[in-house]
């Protein structure tokens, strides 16, 4: 588990061991914290745990603000990559949607993508389900909220509320 050092500090993420992972080619982004892998030759779709982005592709709600970006920053970050997945901790392994629960780690920097979202200010730390990482995770959406990150940044919160912020 990660090890902050303050209430801000930006926690450590081991790399899971290699036997609870599988290493898998990403095949294309869906959204911000949505994305499809090839898994033993068939594709899959991951729902990344603990981080909600702003919808995109849900057809029963509008486009919400910084959804395109969220979605465009996961893009780059795993165009052509291969990562490794750390399926879900609980007894659930796919959502209801029928999408598996996982941490992402980008090969070969083991970036941790789950939460590089929610410091990046991308996304919002999702705690509605509990996972093993949630604290760190609000630690990080503190974090990219106190530096107006992203959502958190002067042109989003006016998008999203029609209210600018005070100078």
């Amino acid at each position: 588990l990660p090890v902050p050092t303050s209430r801000l500090a930006v926690p450590r993420f081991p790399v899971p061991e290699a036997e609870s992972v599988s290493s898998v080619s990403v095949k294309r982004v869906i959204d911000g914290d949505t994305l499809v892998v090839i898994a033993d030759g068939v594709d899959t779709t991951v729902r990344l745990i603990g981080v909600d982005t702003p919808e995109t592709v849900d057809p029963r709600k509008p486009v919400q603000a910084y959804g395109e970006e969220a979605s465009h920053f996961l893009r780059n970050l795993l165009a052509g990559e291969e990562v490794l997945l750390e399926d879900s901790e609980g007894p659930d392994k796919l959502d209801k949607y029928g999408r598996r629960l996982c941490y992402v780690y980008r090969v070969p920097d083991g970036l941790f993508v789950n939460a590089e979202i929610v410091r990046q200010g991308y996304g919002h730390a999702y705690t509605k389900y509990p996972f093993k990482f949630l604290e760190a995770f609000r630690q990080l959406e503190e974090r990219a909220r106190t530096s107006e990150k992203g959502l958190w940044g002067p042109q989003p919160f006016l998008e999203r509320t029609g209210v600018p912020l005070a100078p």
